[in-house]
């Protein structure tokens, strides 16, 4: 396996790595989107994007989808998500989540705003070339730069973009207490920075923002970090396939024995019976694992120990880790 760049296309089978900005990317109604993975990458679990958007004069129209679970991960600048009659303004880390039919849209509210987002089940990445325009410039597009939206009406039928008529923006209310955890049914949140279900693990902190619970067993998504030289041995997953995109800091991936070191806004796509390991080599590191097609992820709660705290061991009982992780039973993983 070798890193691949931009090339207008990603590989169809196997495991591969995109170093920042590299991707497939679309310019669409002024926003860059740089697609990272989708049906064919993933094996039919979710599509994976990262998205650049200039300060925006008005939201993109509200709509909902008839099967589509979408999320947004911000990682600059400010983002404003509508979820039914909610809305928020979403910093660095914050997280918005919709289920199928719930009528959502968004903006940027800062000069230059990026955002990481899965839709599940993959295919709707698709629209993007569809609707958009291929885009080989680094950044965004200078104010004023003309975008023909003949594409756009199209592209939303074909993907059963549901249009609202006659929609309502509410205003932001502040992220706050009332965003500090997931939710037990399958209905749109938002979740403060650091906020989630919490797992330390061999040295590390496992976040989740997204569960099987919340997506009809679809999607898994998590914040993980730790600091230096903490290591998590070779993972493989039967069904289980899993995306990795680095938020901060270095960190060593070794994929079917062949090491990539990854950085912020680095990605490795590792398909289901790929074999896996990740080792921490900057001071802290954090990125999203995201995963779909089996239950791999339980891995963290199931083996890891539950924790209140918004930090991660430096020096944890990491014997006892490795005797849990060897007694595994019920989830899609092997070690070693």
């Amino acid at each position: 396996m070798t890193d691949i760049a931009n090339r207008g296309s990603l590989p169809a089978t196997g495991a591969y790595v995109l170093r920042a900005g590299e991707g497939l990317s679309h310019l669409v109604a002024g926003q860059v989107i740089r697609t990272l993975a989708g049906v064919e990458q993933t094996a039919g679990g979710f599509g994976a994007v990262v998205a650049e958007c200039p300060l925006d004069r008005s939201p993109i129209p509200m709509h909902w989808h008839e099967r589509e679970h979408d999320t947004w991960l911000v990682t600059r600048g400010r983002l404003q998500v509508w979820a039914d009659d909610q809305s928020r303004v979403l910093a660095p880390g914050d997280f918005a989540y919709v289920p199928p039919r719930v009528t959502h849209s968004y903006r940027s509210v800062a000069p230059r705003t990026q955002f990481f987002g899965i839709v599940a089940p993959g295919g709707w990445e698709q629209f993007f070339v569809d609707a958009g325009e291929v885009w080989g410039m680094t950044g965004l597009p200078a104010d004023g730069y003309p975008f023909d939206f003949s594409r756009m009406g199209p592209a939303m039928g074909k993907h059963r973009i549901m249009r609202v008529d006659n929609p309502v923006y509410v205003d932001a209310t502040l992220i706050g207490a009332k965003d500090q955890h997931l939710t037990e049914n399958q209905s749109a949140y938002f979740l403060e920075a650091g906020f989630g279900t919490r797992h330390v693990l061999l040295g590390h902190l496992s976040t989740a923002v997204l569960t099987l619970a919340q997506t009809d067993d679809l999607v898994d998504m998590r914040v993980i970090e730790g600091g230096r030289d903490a290591v998590m041995p070779t993972l493989r997953h039967v069904q289980t396939h899993v995306l990795l995109y680095v938020l901060d800091g270095l960190i060593a991936v070794t994929i079917d024995g062949e090491e990539h070191r990854l950085t912020a806004g680095d990605a490795a796509n590792i398909p289901a019976g790929t074999g896996y390991a990740t080792r921490i080599v900057s001071g802290t590191a954090r990125w999203l694992a995201t995963s779909s097609g089996g239950n791999g992820a339980a891995l963290w709660s199931v083996v890891g120990t539950a924790t209140p705290a918004f930090s991660f061991p430096l020096d944890g009982d990491f014997d006892a880790d490795t005797v849990r992780l060897s007694a595994v039973r019920d989830i899609d993983v092997t070690i070693g």
